[in-house]
Formats: C-alpha cells, structure tokens, sequence
C-alpha cells in the first residue's frame, strides 16, 4: 500500500511537491520528489527524488527538455542515480538469497529532428551513459558468483527515433465511464551503443529497441508492442525480449479485453529473476511463486458495468476472467498455472489518479512449487493487465 501528500500546483507556480510512504513486497520505502515542469525556461523538466528504503537510500535528479511536440527541432537531458539497496532472488516459491547492490547510472543524451509532418516525426538521438553496478553478499543465501565482477561500462550510443499519431477514443476499456485514447499508428525507437575500454570500463556493445502497432477490428481494436536489448560482453549477456498482445471487443456496457504476453531472456545478470505470479497476470497465484528466465501469459476477461456515477462519486462493475501462463528456466524449471475467477469493479468518479479500483476471487487450478492451490483474494488499483 502507498499513503502521502501531493501537491501539483505550489504557490500557483506548477511545480509539484510529493512525500510518499510505500510498503511493497520487496521493501519499504519514504520518499520525497520536487518536479519544476518549466526549470528556467519553458518545457525544461527539473526532477529531483530522494528515497530512505527499509534496505539503502536512492538519489535521482533529471533535467530534461523533451520533444514536446512533432515540430519540435531538438531534444537534450541528464539523468543521475545512485542507489544501494538489498535484491531478493526466489526459488520454488521461497526467498532463496539476498545480496548487496550498489548502482551508480549517469547519462546525458539529445536528439535532432529529421523530419515531421503534423501527426509524425523521425529523430536521430545520441548518448553517453555511465553504469557502475557492484554486488555483494548479503544476509541471507550464497554470495553473488564469483565470475560477475563489478559491471562498469561507458556506452557511446546512436539511434533513431519514429514517432507517430492515430488516435482512438473509446470508453470502459480500462477505466469506467471515463474517455480513453489509444494510438494506433505505428511507433519505434532503436539504440546502438558501444563501450570502449576507457576509464576502467568494460568493453562491450548494447542493442534497445521498442515498437508497438494498433488496427480497428470490428466492435474493438487490437495493439502489438515488442521490447528488446542485449549486452555483447563475450556473447550475449542479459538479453531480454518481451511480445504483449492486446484485443479489446465492445458492445453496449460489454467488454471483452484479451492479452497475450511472453517475456524470454537468456544468460541474465545474475539478479534478474522472471517471474510468472499474479502480478504477472495469473491471478490466484501468490507473488514470486515461480522464478525462471522466461514466462508466456494469456488473459481474457468479461466486463461489464452495473450503474455509472452513482452519487457523483462512484461507478460500479464487474468481471469473470480465466488466466493462464507457463514459465521456464533456472531456478525452478518448466511450470504450468491455471486459473478462473470473478471480480467487482469500481471507477472512482472524482480521483485523478487511480480512478480504478479491482477486487478479484480466483480459484488455482495447478498447484504452485509450494504446492498451494485453491481460492485468493486480490485487490489493485488498476486492472490486470
């Protein structure tokens, strides 16, 4: 659960105050943020966070003047980070290690537009980025390998931007009562770095890249976005490629929202864990019941809506799903995870955020690496997926 103060409008100047508590599964955390959305001068983000966790502290500070629009001529930010903190690492359900991490990231980047027209616009981007990340042992579990030293690398990137617009409208897809925009066009960025073996650095090449897609279908619309990168260090190191499919049908107060998802990677830093539970979509599962290097989830769910604004101040709805989703890789091998369930659904009429709330009971149908099974009982502030 979260709990704190925001303040969006200081003295009427726009900049935002906020403190905020977080109690996650992993860790505590109390923090502070100022944000001065016009620093100097107009369309310059200031953004400055200071985090006190349960287990390290975290700094970050941007400056950033985006590209604002499609005729906007450039682009340029910094961006600092330095964390310590302790990772989890699960196994069969259980915390099997937990390790030290200190992180030190630093990265200045631009970028020129090419060309635009009123709904798009192609950018050539550049960067430098520093990344100093070292683990240690930690309370609890073996040590981290041996054969990971500390990862520092001084990246030299490139790369091109194509942005587009094609927006749709449609209303009770992830919100209730409320107008929701959907770009279907298509939009990508790739990157292209390379770290040379300068100033301690490790020497070593990284690819990034990110697209996403939309079409109408008949009664609904369906999107596509793919996300990938990969470090070359002797090999591919910490490659990850991520698939998420979405199909939304609508008639009336009905809707039926499908998802599709797969999330793969190959040899991971050794504190990165993939994690198929129900925050990754199959719901009567408990947080971190399996750990491997891959998972693929399929979703669908039947909403509805009962009353809208009641009061002025609250919408009610409801839900029947069925979940499914495998996982694969270290440290728990091959699992299959079924489910089934039904929800309410309340759309919050005068919250500015989290407008969304979900209550959902599912039933497992195959036992998790604990061998648990039978009813959960679920709650967030958005839907799952």
């Amino acid at each position: 659960y979260q709990a704190g103060l925001e303040e969006s409008n200081l003295l009427g100047t726009g900049r935002q105050l906020r403190f905020l508590y977080d109690k996650g599964p992993e860790r505590i955390s109390r923090s502070f943020s100022f944000a001065d959305p016009a620093f100097l001068r107009p369309y310059t983000l200031l953004r400055l966070l200071y985090s006190n966790l349960s287990d390290g502290t975290v700094y970050e500070g941007r400056l950033q003047r985006p590209f604002y629009s499609f005729d906007a001529p450039w682009a340029a930010g910094v961006f600092y980070r330095q964390a310590d903190f302790q990772p989890k690492l699960y196994a069969g359900g259980e915390e099997a290690a937990q390790w030290t991490e200190r992180q030190t990231v630093f990265r200045a980047d631009g970028g020129l537009r090419l060309d635009h027209t009123a709904s798009s616009a192609r950018r050539i981007l550049a960067s430098v980025e520093w990344t100093d990340t070292a683990l240690g042992a930690g309370g609890l579990g073996p040590p981290p390998p041996p054969t990971d030293p500390p990862r520092r690398f001084l990246f030299l990137g490139v790369g091109l931007d194509v942005d587009e617009r094609r927006w749709i409208e449609r209303t009770d897809v992830d919100k209730i009562g409320r107008v929701e925009d959907f770009n279907l066009a298509p939009v990508g960025r790739v990157e292209l770095g390379f770290s040379p073996k300068v100033l301690g650095a490790t020497g070593a090449a990284r690819l990034a890249l990110r697209g996403s897609v939309g079409t109408l279908l008949p009664s609904g619309f369906a999107t596509a976005s793919l996300t990938g990168e990969t470090r070359y260090e002797n090999g591919p190191q910490n490659a990850l490629v991520g698939l998420d499919l979405r199909a939304i049908f609508q008639s009336g107060r009905w809707t039926l929202a499908s998802r599709l998802g797969a999330l793969a990677g190959w040899r991971l830093d050794p504190e990165t864990q993939i994690y198929l539970d129900g925050e990754t979509g199959v719901r009567a599962y408990r947080l971190h019941a399996v750990s491997g290097t891959g998972r693929a989830v399929a979703n669908l769910e039947l909403r509805t809506v009962f009353f809208y604004d009641v009061l002025k101040l609250v919408s009610f709805g409801a839900a029947a799903f069925c979940d499914a989703g495998v996982s694969w890789g270290d440290p728990d091998g091959f699992w299959r995870l079924a489910d089934a369930g039904v929800g309410l659904r309340f759309g919050l009429t005068r919250a500015a955020q989290m407008s969304l709330l979900r209550l959902d009971v599912a039933r497992a149908f195959h036992p998790d690496p604990l061998g648990r099974t039978g009813w959960l009982v679920s709650f967030a502030s958005s839907q799952a997926f």
